[in-house]
């Protein structure tokens, strides 16, 4: 075989084997445009040959990409050396792809040879933890170099802003820090990780608490390198347990009530905290294994995890939330009108207007908390109307709502009727304790009418009952206080 027919058939061999590479190789000039390109680079980028061939390679890049790879070929051709850069690309189809780009001076000096590795599944995978698992890592010195999305998120403080910052920064004022110091390190040297619950403080000097866990990131030869911390966001439970220990100092003549509260609250904090600290722990564990583990965590097995904790998470600090609410108002007291509240009610409930009956149109002013006693009232609405819902379409719906003064004319009567068969005798003292429900789990956990008792008994200063009564009619009484009972205010018939 001739020397010309050696190299010939080298070529082919060679050309095969790049057109066979799963990385996307191709050949550009120092404008970037396409001289040639294997077949891998066809489907990473979407085009043809014939298209790509027509193409600068950094017409393909984002914006913010362009000028750092024009730099780039410009360095090739001063220092001959391969250079790399990780760049977002958009395909044929408009969809946005990560690539890890070589380049390297051919021997010619006039051309360059580009390297492109696919690498789009692993930063998806990583934006996954960085926007859901609270996490930071910070070097021996306790300096902050890397912050996850959910973090800045929390601490209302940027990545750009952390970075360098020793990690007591976001430590809350009040906190010894020497101290504080000293338990982290201690616990680590001897159980090798530290976990504990933190009071901390975000950028506007907000609190906050977190659960926190951090280990120690150590290289292949078992050298520390650094610290990895990853959190919870316990503020909603902290919040619960502090606010009713408050109420309990604040309010002395309401002993009965509160202590029947007070015992509900911890419970409800005791009971939720167990799952919540188990969806933590399993993110964190699954944090650690696809960052130590040395088998690889999959996407699939990865994101119904995270998204069940995150729905989880959401579903309970959204029922802790309501619990704080009760706990602590935050509106004022106004002087209102009955016949406004009722009508705002009755239109924000489920219940389809025409089906309600009743008096309840008579202009009563007094002084009260305008949205709790709304959102009560749209609770005892909405219990009417789930009980009338499970009559046969053969059946006559009824829902009565009645407001009137007492005789004496100090107190407000609102009264809510409806059809839907009487409450069995054994649990109808039950409906108003917490988590007692007779409905499907979808539809609540029985805590609204719950709610609502506490509203109007501990803050209204009022009472709620419920009675049987003939032709299976089941009636809610709200009795609130007005005139000389409620700060003194004087109610008004118009």
């Amino acid at each position: 075989m001739s020397s010309t027919n050696k190299v010939s058939k080298s070529n082919q061999v060679l050309k095969e084997v790049i057109n066979n590479s799963w990385s996307g190789i191709g050949i550009i000039d120092s404008k970037s445009k396409f001289i040639y390109v294997n077949h891998a680079f066809k489907p990473i980028l979407g085009f043809d040959e014939d298209e790509l061939l027509n193409m600068k390679f950094e017409d393909l890049l984002s914006q913010k990409d362009r000028i750092e790879f024009k730099d780039l070929i410009i360095k090739n051709y001063e220092n001959q050396y391969t250079n790399s850069i990780r760049v977002e690309c958009l395909r044929k189809d408009k969809k946005l792809v990560y690539l890890d780009i070589s380049i390297k001076l051919m021997s010619n000096k006039e051309h360059i040879v580009i390297n492109a590795n696919d690498i789009t599944q692993n930063i998806s995978d990583h934006e996954i933890f960085d926007k859901y698992v609270i996490q930071a890592h910070f070097d021996n010195d306790g300096m902050i170099n890397k912050a996850s999305e959910a973090f800045c998120r929390l601490t209302l403080i940027s990545v750009e802003e952390l970075i360098g910052q020793h990690y007591s920064c976001i430590i809350h004022p009040s906190v010894i820090k020497k101290d504080l110091d000293e338990q982290i390190w201690n616990d680590i040297e001897k159980k090798s990780q530290y976990t504990g619950v933190v009071k901390a403080v975000n950028k506007y000097g907000d609190t906050f608490w977190v659960d926190i866990i951090i280990k120690p990131m150590k290289n292949k030869y078992g050298d520390t390198t650094g610290y990895s911390a990853v959190m919870f966001d316990m503020t909603n439970e902290v919040s619960l347990e502090k606010n009713t220990l408050e109420l309990k100092e604040t309010i002395g003549e309401n002993e009965v009530k509160l202590k029947i509260m007070g015992d509900t609250l911890r419970t409800v904090a005791h009971q939720w905290r167990q799952p919540l600290n188990n969806i933590s722990l399993e993110a964190q564990d699954l944090l650690f294994s696809y960052q130590f583990s040395d088998d690889e965590v999959k996407k699939d097995e990865a994101v119904p995890i995270l998204e069940s904790m995150r729905d989880n998470i959401e579903n309970l600090s959204s029922i802790i939330g309501k619990f704080q609410l009760i706990t602590e108002l935050k509106s004022t007291k106004l002087n209102v009108n009955i016949a406004q509240i009722s009508k705002n009610a009755i239109q924000k409930s489920t219940i389809p207007p025409e089906l309600i009956t009743g008096e309840y149109k008579e202009n009563i002013e007094f002084n009260t908390y305008p949205r709790e006693l709304e959102t009560s009232i749209i609770t005892i609405l909405d219990n009417a109307y789930d009980a009338v819902s499970k009559l046969t379409n053969d059946e006559e719906k009824i829902i009565i709502y009645n407001t009137y003064l007492t005789n004496k004319k100090d107190r407000l009567i609102i009264e809510v009727s409806n059809n839907g068969g009487n409450i069995d005798l054994g649990i109808i003292d039950k409906i108003f304790d917490a988590y007692f429900s007779t409905k499907n789990e979808k539809n609540g956990v029985g805590l609204n009418l719950y709610i609502s008792k506490i509203i109007i008994e501990l803050h209204l200063n009022g009472k709620i009952e419920v009675i049987n009564k003939k032709n299976n009619i089941v009636t809610f009484t709200i009795n609130l206080p007005i005139g000389i009972e409620n700060d003194n205010n004087t109610s008004k018939i118009k």
